[in-house]
């Protein structure tokens, strides 16, 4: 399982072994670029969000602020059936990886998250008005690599913010839960970190050999592809994920032009 650790860093590397991006696959089919595609829907698929708090603050400074957000993540988990397979809290925005539910779109349990964990602050704080910026980041993510890349990416997190310098000991994280086996009833492990091993303690050593930083400090620095792109994975996923997003995009004008 070697293989998937190494191809992972190297796809993170140079541009030669670089994830396709989605104007490299649109481009070659003959799509024609949109200024805001609506979201993807792929029930069942690995979902990558960040949601960022208003104007970059650091709202999150305290344990019990924290414990807001993984109490909401809980509830969410319980009550819309949405699978969490990772998570990295900071003090200014969230990463999550989540699969898309098989019934409805994702939008519905994002927003009731993102919503009730804006109430539960106000009220702690005894303010009102914004509290997350804009709408969340949603990517779909390829499975096997990119899965594996998505993880390293947000376990990551606060060793590139300077707050850590091993990742497993961030406590605001599922990190440990990977690296170490520290139980987290937050989290289901995700399936391409099942495939590395059948045995626990095995797959916990490769995803600490695939936490170690890179010999190439590119692979570690801030990757904007998980938060420009809407889709990371090979080219077949790509085609296969945007070039529908953009039809669907297109019919919907068309059936408005006919109303």
């Amino acid at each position: 399982m070697c293989t998937s650790t190494s191809s992972t860093r190297r796809s993170r590397g140079g541009s030669e072994g670089r994830y396709p991006l989605a104007a490299d696959v649109v481009g070659r089919a003959g799509g024609v670029a949109m200024p805001r595609l609506p979201r993807l829907h792929a029930p069942g698929g690995t979902v990558h969000v960040v949601g960022g708090c208003n104007n970059g603050e650091f709202c999150f400074t305290t344990p019990d602020d924290f414990r807001i957000l993984l109490t909401r993540l809980e509830e969410m988990t319980r009550n819309y059936g949405v699978t969490l397979y990772a998570y990295t809290l900071m003090a200014n925005h969230v990463h999550l990886l989540l699969q898309a539910p098989l019934t409805e779109r994702l939008a519905r349990p994002l927003r009731w998250f993102f919503r009730e964990t804006t109430r539960a602050w106000q009220r702690t704080r005894g303010q009102r008005g914004h509290f997350w910026e804009r709408r969340y980041w949603a990517c779909l993510v390829d499975d096997d690599e990119y899965a594996l890349a998505a993880l390293r990416y947000c376990d990551r997190n606060p060793v590139r913010a300077g707050l850590v310098e091993d990742p497993t000991s961030y406590p605001w994280s599922s990190c440990a839960a990977y690296a170490l086996g520290v139980p987290n009833s937050l989290v289901q492990f995700h399936p391409s970190y099942l495939a590395l091993s059948p045995y626990s303690k095995v797959r916990q050593r490769h995803y600490r050999r695939l936490l170690e930083p890179s010999v190439d400090p590119r692979a570690d620095a801030r990757d904007p592809r998980w938060t420009t792109e809407r889709v990371v994975g090979g080219e077949a996923f790509m085609a296969r994920h945007v070039l529908r997003s953009q039809t669907r995009s297109r019919s919907g004008d068309r059936h408005q032009e006919n109303q």
